[in-house]
């Protein structure tokens, strides 16, 4: 008798094991979708579920109803079965409209996301939005954190912009979030989750991403930090940038039109400070960017990064930490007088744009910095000591910039923008093309 019990709760088990794997978890939508990389013909698409299954979003062409699938899949997991999951698109139209068309059940209402492949045109006007420190808690403490602060995101939406470069600090570990993989995740998860006003304008436009320290790892993290390979596989799961997988770190470049972005990883190489001939990008990082100067032919070439690169204070996180090597791409730039160069970079919690010229050239850093973190205290004002900044962009607000390249041939120019929290411009400062090389 208890031999036909054992082998009844045996015969059981296997149905129960059987019905369970014949019939899987229908997956649902946990969070997204996010535009990352969008060319001519491919485009990149995030988002975050659960259950089984990844081929759960395909494309619509508006212009001719045509149906795509995607032809790639990466994905990443935590221990309790929420997929981060990036599908790529290829043999896209160009300068045709496309929308996201969902097979999942949703845990979230389905968002909608429509955007537009790059035309084949080699030039034309484009803007573009930019911005650095985002910091949000997803528990009560959001109420203050970013508490109304999160509408800058609704303001952004609101320019209509072809694309976004985050400039870092754009999700904010703390405490517990940085000491294992399952926090890293869960954090970048929760404020794509529960912020719906940043959801809506990720998948507003194409988003490009740098991290700096915050979204790497602790306060000033360099390459000592000892969970780096962990922070390094969230943020490559969470932020669909065109990566390279054959090299360390997260740093890549894209191409809109005429203007080519080299988006730097300011912490995977970065050497502890005090060593003025330490590494900032590293060997190997810094000859990737050099010989991307060398052979780009565009008419702007932006140069993205965590922290101010041509201000000589040492206050806080500064490639003026670095000199040697900074010094070295400096020369580079200037001895070859390779056009167009801009470097576009966060983290100091206001807004400047800095002039320098430096053997002849006039390299222009704009800084643009918090969009929901608290401003800089102005009691640390002293403290930077820039003397290449232009007095009359400096910002102590929550803000965002917008850059619009526009005109052609020898008028083409560079306008650089800022917008206070709820919309409003502040400034404008346009740089002719022209103006981007030796004397």
């Amino acid at each position: 008798m208890l031999k036909n019990k054992h082998l009844l709760v045996s015969f059981f088990c296997f149905v129960i094991l059987t019905i369970s794997t014949q019939n899987p978890e229908r997956p649902r939508l946990i969070t997204g979708p996010v535009l990352g990389a969008v060319s001519a013909t491919t485009a990149r698409v995030w988002f975050a579920y659960k259950g089984d299954g990844q081929n759960l979003v395909s494309l619509q062409d508006m212009n001719d109803n045509t149906f795509y699938r995607a032809t790639r899949f990466e994905k990443i997991n935590d221990k309790k079965g929420r997929f981060a999951l990036t599908v790529d698109f290829t043999n896209l139209q160009p300068g045709h409209t496309y929308k996201v068309v969902y097979a999942v059940d949703p845990l979230q209402p389905y968002t909608k996301c429509i955007f537009r492949t790059l035309d084949a045109e080699e030039v034309c006007d484009v803007n573009f939005l930019v911005g650095s420190c985002a910091y949000m808690s997803p528990g009560f403490a959001r109420i203050a954190f970013p508490g109304p602060s999160v509408r800058i995101f609704s303001s952004m939406k609101r320019k209509d912009s072809d694309f976004m470069v985050w400039l870092g600090d754009n999700v904010y570990y703390m405490g517990k979030d940085y000491k294992s993989y399952d926090n890293m995740f869960d954090r970048q998860l929760k404020i794509r989750e529960k912020f719906y006003t940043l959801r809506d304008f990720l998948n507003h436009q194409p988003n490009y991403a740098i991290w700096d320290d915050h979204d790497y790892g602790w306060n000033d993290a360099d390459k000592n930090f000892p969970l780096k390979e962990d922070a390094l596989k969230v943020y490559k799961g969470f932020w669909p940038n065109n990566y390279q997988d054959s090299v360390g770190g997260n740093y890549f470049s894209f191409r809109q039109y005429d203007a080519e972005f080299f988006m730097t990883d300011n912490r995977w190489f970065l050497d502890p400070e005090g060593d003025t001939t330490g590494a900032y990008l590293g060997k190997e990082q810094l000859a990737w960017l050099i010989d991307g100067l060398k052979n780009s032919t565009a008419t702007f070439k932006f140069i993205c990064t965590g922290s101010q690169v041509i201000s000589d204070s040492w206050y806080d996180d500064s490639y003026a930490k670095y000199p040697v090597e900074r010094n070295q791409l400096l020369d580079f730039v200037a001895e070859n007088n390779i056009p167009g160069v801009i470097f576009l970079t966060g983290d100091k919690h206001f807004t400047e744009l800095s002039k320098r010229v430096w053997k002849g050239y006039p390299f222009y850093d704009f800084t643009c910095s918090p969009l929901t973190s608290p401003i800089l205290n102005t009691k640390y004002l002293k403290a930077f000591q820039n003397t290449y900044s232009i007095k009359s962009t400096i910002l102590y607000k929550k803000n965002f910039g917008r850059i619009t390249l526009q005109g052609y041939g020898e008028n083409r120019t560079c306008l650089i923008e800022a917008f206070k929290l709820g919309g409003k411009k502040k400034w404008a400062y346009s740089i002719p093309a022209a103006e981007l090389k030796r004397k």
